[in-house]
């Protein structure tokens, strides 16, 4: 029979009865019976066995619906659970090699990167959600580079592999239902080589993607490409340094003259100068699959 508020407080007299799970990661939160809300453990004076019995038996009964930020953002709900201006939501892929290693353990880590949070959940055994609210007061929100270096060191610590899509701000007033569904159908395209993405860096792969699938001049062009790999390299150095070479240069471990060379003779192959950003862009294109 399952355990009811009563039942749990004698066995933890400082748990709390609460409408939703809290958002608090110093607390568990179990489901009560008959949907009488939920039942929230306090962390702290917990043995590590009963931590990580009380963390299964959450898991075991917790639905991606039994989160209000979720209920919101997916549409089954039209009232968001807390007051905001704008938001955006971090949308965490990981897959932990050490099964032993903690979900929750992890999560705390991941809210580390961030000043305020309205919420921090998993929806299921490898998707996790972090919803960041707009700041006023303090604009200077990470960027992809900064969440790159943190989730960098986390892979090590736990063990994981983590791939991160960094959602757009969104104000109160907009769609939010259908921009995140928008926002996970980006993050599920994402190759699995592709630790960080965010909207600037998916939208040429993205917002093309329709015009490509029917285009015979597009797909031409990417099969004549396709005939000369040694240049893929040179194309995404140079396109993710804005055309810059020196820095592209650097990121291939080449002499600047060299790479000068490729440029030449690539040139002389196709009619394409990498030194033009149309030329460069289109190229750049023609690799995404």
């Amino acid at each position: 029979m399952p355990l009811d508020a009563a039942d749990w407080q004698r066995i933890y007299p400082t748990a709390l009865v609460v409408d939703q799970p809290l958002s608090d990661p110093r607390y568990l939160s179990l489901p009560l019976p008959e949907k009488q809300g939920y039942i929230a453990i306090d962390r702290n004076p917990l043995s590590r066995s009963e931590a990580t019995l009380l963390e299964t038996l959450a898991q075991d009964d917790e639905t991606p619906v039994q989160n209000p930020w979720y209920a919101f953002l997916t549409g089954q709900t039209s009232k968001a659970p807390a007051r905001f201006t704008g938001l955006r939501v971090v949308q965490l892929r990981v897959t932990m090699k050490d099964a032993s290693v903690s979900k929750t353990d992890f999560l705390e880590a991941a809210i580390g990167m961030f000043d305020d949070l309205l919420a921090h959940f998993w929806v299921d055994d490898h998707y996790a959600l972090l919803i960041e609210p707009l700041s006023t007061k303090n604009p200077d929100h990470q960027t992809l580079a900064d969440f790159a270096q943190v989730l960098a060191a986390m892979e090590t610590d736990f063990y994981a592999n983590i791939q991160i899509y960094v959602g757009n701000f969104w104000q109160a007033e907009d769609p939010l239902p259908q921009l995140f569904a928008e926002e996970q159908r980006i993050f599920a395209g994402v190759k699995a080589t592709k630790p960080q993405s965010d909207l600037a860096s998916q939208s040429l792969a993205y917002f093309t993607a329709p015009m490509r699938a029917q285009s015979t001049v597009y797909e031409t062009l990417r099969t004549r490409l396709a005939e000369m790999p040694e240049y893929a390299e040179v194309i995404i150095a140079l396109y993710q340094h804005q055309g810059n070479m020196t820095g592209a240069a650097k990121a291939l471990y080449l002499h600047r003259n060299t790479l000068q060379y490729r440029i030449d003779k690539f040139q002389e192959l196709t009619g394409w100068s990498l030194r033009d950003m149309d030329h460069l862009t289109l190229c750049y294109l023609l690799l995404i699959e």
